[in-house]
């Protein structure tokens, strides 16, 4: 039997970070010998292969990749800039003594690269090839990412970055892992019009219309370009695949993505996008498998996805109807730094009143808004939650104005999914950390959710001893109003719709 591994490489440009995966898919058979690490298997596929032998070996989203190497850049063109690679030594390992097996003239050792590459800080576990973090788990799978390199450099470029990383994961890796890439899987957060798939193969005229559409999101897809343009120039011969943010809204109707404009603007591609996409279809796949093991329904769901950037979303029957970014992610819920929706009259006042340009305005309403401005300086929610517990009255503030608003708008989303829904759902940083945003905002829409309470212990372990339920689970009512807390990750989002897009290439 000839197995083969197999990795993907996800690449997520932001407006001032990058961030890279280097991912080693699950198999798809269904079969715990792997060990979760890709060992494809393509022995006895042949030509008259059942329809169940296709679907064991399908990619599942429910089964998360091993992650071999992650690396984050951040705050990139400002003084603080910095970039952090991390790497799973014992993953690394074990798929390395696995090909060498395959390939036994092969004389590579990844083991011993990671232990004498220059500057990597491995504690004694991780240089041993154990589990660095054997208690943090998610669904049972350990995440053994250990701290490897730190690099500090001023006013670090995108480019700079990227390029560094490529360089890294070579080193780290070995050039056997590296070749194992089959795959280069970029997060674009705008689609315009012109992209609805779930994922596309980037071709030369795939690449033209990212970039002749740019100017709907000038301060992330630039640098979405320019990761798959590195990327095309680092691996010659693989395949760079995209998936858009804005994919998962294009199901929302017409009539709820259409702006109250005149005709002309929507001529200019002015509607509502929505944003989050490939997040929200990932918490959705998640929480229905979830909720279908409980016995519960999941026909209708709302997904709040608060970080630093917050939007909530209407799913209904796993499609998007309804969410609260539009055109750009500077609408919808209060946020981080962003304000969210305000009366755009206030662009031109402030621009007269206060001697500031449009430009500037708007710059306000991105950067020194939403929690930052209220808070007159933090946008860091436990960091505002431990002042508003100490007294600080902007603190305070800041808070009661976060949770209404939130509420607010998923109070309007209850309507976009007839009135009634089956689960609201918590994901990304604050939504699934913060206990008491949740708990206030659950109150808030007490009179809407038919009476959901949260269960206080639940809540506070952030559901991970629940299967991500944090509400009180009436056995008698199975189908009341279920509140969970699901972990999000964009890149197993991404890496999944690689590995569905390669299966339906085959």
């Amino acid at each position: 039997m000839h197995s083969r591994v197999k990795t993907i490489l996800i690449v997520n440009s932001g407006s001032s970070s990058v961030k890279a995966s280097l991912l080693c898919p699950s198999s798809g058979t269904g079969e715990e010998a792997d060990g979760g690490l890709g060992i494809h298997s393509d022995a006895g596929r042949a030509a008259d292969e059942t329809t169940e032998q296709k679907e064991k070996r399908k990619p599942s989203v429910l089964s998360p990749p091993v992650r071999l190497l992650t690396a984050h850049a951040e705050m990139l063109g400002s003084p603080g800039s910095s970039l952090t690679v991390n790497i799973c030594t014992s993953a690394i390992s074990k798929i390395t003594e696995r090909m060498q097996h395959q390939h036994p003239d092969t004389t590579s050792s990844s083991s011993s690269i990671l232990c004498r590459s220059e500057g990597l800080l491995l504690t004694p576990r991780a240089a041993a090839g154990e589990f660095d973090h054997p208690r943090k788990k998610k669904r049972g799978v350990p995440r053994p990412l250990v701290n490897a390199k730190k690099f500090t450099m001023k006013n670090m470029s995108h480019q700079w970055a990227i390029e560094t990383i490529v360089e890294r994961m070579i080193l780290i890796c070995g050039p056997q892992i590296m070749q194992s890439i089959t795959a280069i899987g970029h997060r674009v957060v705008h689609g315009g019009d012109q992209f609805s798939a779930d994922a596309t193969i980037v071709t030369e005229s795939v690449l033209k219309a990212i970039e002749n559409i740019s100017h709907l999101a000038p301060l992330h897809n630039p640098s979405n370009i320019l990761g798959i343009k590195i990327a095309q120039r680092k691996f010659k011969n693989v395949p760079n695949i995209v998936v858009f943010d804005t994919s998962f809204h294009t199901t929302m109707p017409r009539y709820i993505k259409t702006y109250p404009l005149p005709a002309e603007y929507a001529q200019h591609q002015i509607r509502k996008y929505g944003f989050h996409g490939i997040s929200v279809k990932y918490v959705y796949l998640q929480a229905s498998a979830r909720l279908a093991t409980m016995g519960k329904r999941f026909t209708c769901m709302i997904i709040a996805h608060l970080g630093n950037g917050a939007s909530a979303t209407a799913v209904v029957n796993g499609q998007s109807v309804d969410t609260t970014m539009g055109f750009t992610p500077l609408s919808g819920t209060m946020m981080g730094t962003r304000s969210g929706s305000v009366d755009p009259s206030i662009v031109t006042y402030a621009s007269k009143e206060m001697g500031k340009s449009a430009e500037e305005v708007l710059e306000d309403l991105n950067k020194r808004s939403g929690l930052h401005g209220i808070s007159k300086g933090d946008h860091d929610m436990r960091e505002i939650m431990k002042k508003a517990s100490k007294g600080n009255v902007d603190a305070q503030l800041a808070i009661g104005m976060y949770v209404h608003i939130l509420a607010k708008h998923i109070a309007g989303l209850i309507v976009s999914c007839g009135g009634d829904i089956d689960a609201l759902v918590f994901t990304a940083g604050i939504g699934e950390h913060c206990c008491g945003i949740r708990n206030l905002t659950v109150k808030k829409l007490d009179f809407l959710l038919r009476g959901v309470q949260l269960d206080n212990s639940l809540n506070l372990a952030d559901g991970r001893n629940s299967d991500g339920l944090i509400s009180v689970d009436n056995d008698a009512d199975r189908a009341g109003c279920a509140v969970l807390v699901i972990p999000t990750d964009e890149e197993a989002m991404i890496c999944y719709e690689c590995e569905m897009l390669a299966q339906k290439n085959i």
